[in-house]
């Protein structure tokens, strides 16, 4: 049983990695709040926010100093493709201003251009903070971290079975996919084409999913989960010992940069 014990618990030789998930939480609210100032930042003639493009900066190198930027630069690549869409669509589809730049039926406006880098940005930077906050703590150290907190247990569940249930059926796609094309079934080639094979795997998903959930009510029976009464927990969730002094540091920076950016309305 204590080897048992032992083997669940995670053990964390990076500090910035096994910060407490309330801690990791207060970085991503105040790197949120910095992102909304920086954003109000204006350069150029046309007020273009640019100082949001060297603030996704601090996302790498926070993940190269909690040492998963490995892991982050994959869901980070899709998180700057959907941004490339954006700010391909805002910046020729957006009217409003002068015009910048022509070339046959493709124009680029003030408004267009200022709401391409601001937003496509901006869901740089969220999207990029979350990535870091998914990719250094796992699933049980959150639902612990928000029973710990008060939360009710049963709530504390339904969040981290929603999270890990997203990552479940995509494994669970990808496997469907590699056995239709193990049949013969054609998985790539154009949108069409893809289409054909991806819409029928849906059936043996959604079954699936249900199947995985009635095994995984009736475990929770068997476990006492409605039970009234104190919960025992075998993972025991402890702090890296740098809690205090990072939480200070993030609330100290976006103080500053706030007071920093109200100074440059005054003068």
């Amino acid at each position: 049983m204590e080897n048992y014990i032992e083997k669940i618990q995670i053990r964390k030789s990076n500090k910035l990695a096994g910060l407490y998930p309330s801690t990791k939480a207060l970085i991503v609210l105040m790197y949120a709040v910095c992102t909304f100032i920086v954003n109000t930042i204006e350069v150029t003639d046309i007020g273009l926010p640019l100082f949001l493009i060297p603030q996704f900066l601090v996302i790498l190198i926070l993940c190269k100093a909690s040492g998963v930027l490995g892991r982050c630069i994959k869901a980070l690549n899709t998180v700057a493709v959907v941004a490339l869409i954006i700010l391909l669509v805002q910046t020729f589809l957006v009217p409003g201003g002068d015009l910048i730049w022509r070339f046959g039926i493709l124009r680029i406006y003030e408004r267009g251009l200022r709401t391409a880098v601001s937003l496509s940005f901006l869901i740089m930077n969220i999207a990029g903070i979350f990535v870091w906050l998914f990719q250094t703590t796992e699933n049980k150290e959150i639902s612990r971290a928000l029973e710990d907190s008060g939360m009710n247990y049963k709530a504390a569940y339904v969040f981290t079975s929603t999270l890990q249930m997203i990552e479940i059926l995509g494994r669970n796609s990808k496997t469907i996919m590699n056995a239709q094309k193990a049949r013969g079934v054609e998985t790539e080639g154009n949108l069409i084409v893809r289409a054909k094979a991806f819409f029928p795997s849906l059936v043996p998903l959604i079954l699936g999913a249900v199947i995985s959930s009635e095994e995984r009510v009736l475990t929770l029976e068997a476990r006492g989960f409605t039970m009234q009464g104190p919960k025992t927990h075998l993972f025991e969730l402890k702090k890296s010992g740098w809690e205090g002094k990072v939480a200070a540091a993030s609330v100290l920076i976006t103080v500053l940069l706030l007071a920093g950016r109200i100074m440059l309305w005054l003068l």
